[in-house]
């Protein structure tokens, strides 16, 4: 019996290396792959387009809509970059508002800090140093899913700022206790952490699944022309690395430091706040949203139904008017 059971465990432990090694051998393979597909330079030395210098990176972005209409700043969520607004900005820009949505580091192709900090705290610095090159004193903020959460950051650190807020879908985590990403051990490897990234998060196999994930209309909304816009940016070198930071300090971020984490900071931002939220949202429930809406003082909440958690691009005829019509209210006499 003693013979059979090593014998057993020695069979075990021989299909337990090679599932190992053919793991490894299969993260070898999406990393050199990404190494090869990252090759174009970050900033206007790569991509052609528009950039601004800001918190000393070359920030690239679009822009729709008339230079004197009411500007509004949109903040993307995960993997998203500022084409992926198009739906909604080119409504909000034929409608006469200024809409400008910067590539906000680490996603799109934007130069990416060297400090691999994708905090609360420094996305909010970075918005308010592209915000200042772009000449917008005052100006509607906009944010969507995790970048929810560096738009409220900037919300409440210059509360002056900001005529107006919306908010899409957003990802707060209030209150709630940090965690550790997983398999955090290996992200203290260099190589190792940027292959796992670049079988998930930067394969641009696992894009039209991400977005299928997100959205209530697979068939309707995840086209393939819409997930080779979101693909586009996995060019740009160093993607991986610095997704890799950014699933570290942001997505798996201690923000307890910020003051977008403690709910009791929200009674202190005084400004209108229009809340739009999918019914069908499976990433950040409608239950979340209403919570938002209570802490909010001045806050309106529009569930949209049909729609889970990218109304954008959902529902974009519908988001799109009620956002104009929320700016357009506060430059009502007396709105704020």
């Amino acid at each position: 019996m003693r013979s059979i059971a090593i014998r057993i465990v020695k069979i075990l432990a021989g299909v337990a290396g090679a599932l190992i090694g053919v793991a490894l051998l299969v993260f070898a393979g999406f990393y050199a792959a990404s190494i090869w597909r990252e090759s174009l330079p970050p900033g206007r030395n790569g991509q052609a387009g528009q950039y601004l210098q800001a918190d000393g990176l070359d920030l690239h972005y679009k822009q729709w809509g008339p230079q004197s209409g009411p500007a509004i700043l949109l903040i993307p969520g995960a993997m998203a970059w500022s084409e992926t607004w198009a739906p909604i900005a080119e409504r909000l820009g034929a409608s006469g508002f200024r809409v400008i949505a910067p590539d906000l580091p680490p996603f799109g192709y934007s130069e990416r800090p060297a400090s691999g900090d994708y905090s609360r705290q420094a996305q909010a610095r970075r918005i308010l140093a592209f915000a200042d090159a772009a000449g917008l004193q005052q100006f509607v903020l906009l944010g969507h899913s995790f970048g929810g959460g560096a738009t409220m950051e900037t919300a409440l650190i210059a509360p002056d700022r900001i005529s107006g807020l919306v908010l899409l879908d957003v990802a707060l985590g209030l209150g709630r206790p940090p965690s550790k990403p997983p398999l955090a051990p290996l992200f203290a490897a260099p190589g190792l952490r940027e292959a796992i990234m670049a079988a998930t998060f930067t394969n641009p196999l696992m894009i039209g699944k991400g977005l299928r994930d997100f959205v209530a209309d697979d068939d309707a909304v995840a086209t393939a022309e819409r997930i080779e816009v979101y693909r586009r940016p996995l060019v740009v070198k160093g993607t991986s690395h610095a997704i890799a930071d950014w699933f570290v300090t942001g997505l798996f971020g201690n923000e307890e430091a910020s003051r977008a984490f403690k709910p009791e900071n929200y009674q202190s931002f005084q400004k209108p706040a229009l809340l739009v939220w999918g019914k069908e949202d499976s990433v950040t429930p409608l239950a979340q949203g209403e919570e938002i809406a209570r802490l909010l003082p001045k806050a309106q909440l529009s569930v949209l139904d049909g729609v889970n958690h990218i109304p954008q691009i959902e529902a974009p005829e519908k988001t799109a008017s009620l956002i104009a019509a929320f700016v357009s209210s506060l430059q009502a006499p007396g709105s704020n």
